[in-house]
């Protein structure tokens, strides 16, 4: 029982955490090219600023979009020992009939509110790091 738990788990926490960190590069790439292929902005998106704040946009739009596969993971690792355990689609089911839509973002401020800064530190110090590897390597 215990290893199906972790496997379900496992499953799908890759369904929530490969599109949110998709999402975040997607955003954070997606931003310093719009940027620099606007002749009316004068902004440096390499400095370290530039690379935290557009980080934590990365960070927030993909925390938002991944919030409703955080609900069905953190419901499923929280099961109760002892009951029946239920699996992704059937755990989504009970979801929704209990909370309705909403059930799915239960969370989801907090979730933006961790991981907002959090890639933006993250892909900030990245990028100083490469700089500086890709320099004296």
């Amino acid at each position: 029982a215990l290893r199906s738990a972790t496997v379900t788990s496992w499953s799908t926490s890759i369904l929530r955490d490969v599109p949110f960190g998709a999402i975040q590069i997607a955003v954070f790439e997606g931003l310093k090219i719009i940027i620099v292929q606007s002749p009316d902005v004068n902004f440096d998106t390499n400095t370290l600023l530039s690379e935290a704040v557009l980080g934590a946009a990365g960070g927030f739009v993909g925390s938002l979009f991944s919030a409703p596969a955080d609900v069905v993971v953190t419901r499923l690792v929280t099961q109760a020992e002892g009951v029946e355990r239920v699996g992704l689609l059937t755990m989504a089911k009970r979801i929704y009939e209990e909370n309705g839509i909403e059930g799915f973002i239960n969370g989801a401020r907090e979730r933006a509110a961790y991981w907002t800064p959090a890639i933006g530190i993250f892909l900030s110090v990245y990028c100083t790091l490469r700089k500086f590897a890709l320099l004296n390597f």
